[in-house]
């Protein structure tokens, strides 16, 4: 499993907790401004043995717009709002990214501020435009509609969940 943008390792360390047989790794910049609000990968590690998975969940310095491993090297990709902070006139290039390193037929699920920096109009634009890249499964689900009360901001840049499968 790979977490894009984990920061902290919230997402990773979470997985390799509900999943004990998962190999989890959390790839980050971690840029000298998140290091501010503590998001280093010491920060990450430390995380990691606090909740005794550090076995498992191993974090490492990647970029998402070249993620450093091999075709279709991991089972689920995920991120968790981190897409809207790359600086690209098109995200649809880090949705082709995380699909080079997922398995085919496998999943990922992307958390973010939709449909912002995708080149679309609406959500069902994007959905449009993620299914021709040759993904299954292609869904999107609000923040509210999820049950996730977030207050004023839910209504704000249509904030949801994106997943989807690579096709086989």
């Amino acid at each position: 499993m790979l977490d894009i943008g984990t920061g902290l390792g919230r997402a990773a360390i979470e997985i390799a907790k509900s999943f004990p047989e998962a190999q989890v790794v959390g790839v980050d910049t971690w840029t000298k401004i998140w290091g501010y609000f503590g998001m280093t990968k010491t920060g990450a590690e430390r995380n990691g043995l606090i909740e005794n998975v550090s076995d498992r969940c191993s974090f490492q310095y990647g970029n998402a717009l070249e993620i450093p491993f091999e075709n279709g090297e991991f089972q689920l990709v995920v991120s968790a709002f981190v897409f809207h902070e790359i600086r690209v006139p098109d995200r649809i290039v880090l949705i082709k990214e995380l699909l080079r390193v997922l398995v085919p037929g496998d999943a990922f699920l992307i958390c973010d501020l939709f449909p912002r920096g995708y080149k679309v109009k609406n959500v069902l634009e994007l959905l449009k435009k993620v299914k021709q890249l040759g993904i299954r499964e292609v869904k999107f689900l609000s923040l509210k509609e999820a049950g996730v009360n977030i207050g004023r901001l839910a209504h704000v840049w249509q904030i949801g969940y994106l997943s989807g499968r690579k096709e086989p």
